[in-house]
C-alpha cells in the first residue's frame, strides 16, 4: 500500500505545475498593459501618435487620400493637442465639427518636441484652404499644411 500512495503523489505533483505558467502569463500581460500607460504621458512620445492613428481607422486610411491638413493648434504634449482640438471643435462646430482630427509629433530641435493638431486630411489644397478661411472668418486661427 505505501507503493500505491507514492504512485498517487506523483500524479498530484504534475497537476499544480501546469497551473503556475498560466498564472505568469496574465501577470506579464498586465505588465505589458501597464507599459503603454506609462509611455503615453511622457515616456516615448513617438508611440502615442502612432497608436492614435491605429485606433481610428478612418484617420489611418484618410492620409493616403488627402494631401493637405489644416493646422489649428500646437502644444507641448499629445493630450493637450487633443484637448485643444476638441475645444476648438466645440467653439467652432460648424467649421471643425464634421472633420476628424489628427495629431502629429514634431521635433523642432532646440525648441523641443511639439504635438500639432490638424483638421483633415483634405484631398486638395483648395478644400483645406476653404476650411481654414471659414475658421478664420469665425475667429479662429489656422494654416494649411501639406500632409
Amino acid at each position: 500500500k505505501p507503493t500505491t500512495r507514492s504512485a498517487a503523489a506523483p500524479a498530484v505533483a504534475p497537476g499544480p505545475a501546469p497551473i503556475a505558467p498560466p498564472a505568469r502569463n496574465p501577470a506579464s500581460a498586465n505588465a505589458s498593459a501597464n507599459t503603454p500607460i506609462s509611455l503615453s504621458p511622457q515616456g516615448d512620445p513617438a508611440q502615442p501618435p502612432t497608436r492614435m492613428a491605429a485606433t481610428n481607422p478612418a484617420q489611418a486610411a484618410a492620409p493616403a487620400g488627402g494631401g493637405y491638413l489644416v493646422q489649428v493648434s500646437s502644444q507641448k504634449n499629445e493630450a493637450d493637442a487633443q484637448a485643444s482640438y476638441r475645444a476648438l471643435q466645440g467653439k467652432f462646430p460648424s467649421v471643425l465639427g464634421p472633420h476628424s482630427s489628427l495629431v502629429k509629433r514634431v521635433d523642432l530641435g532646440e525648441k523641443g518636441v511639439y504635438y500639432r493638431a490638424f483638421a483633415g486630411p483634405f484631398g486638395t489644397s483648395d478644400e483645406a484652404a476653404q476650411v481654414c478661411s471659414s475658421l478664420k472668418s469665425a475667429g479662429g486661427q489656422c494654416f494649411v499644411q501639406r500632409n
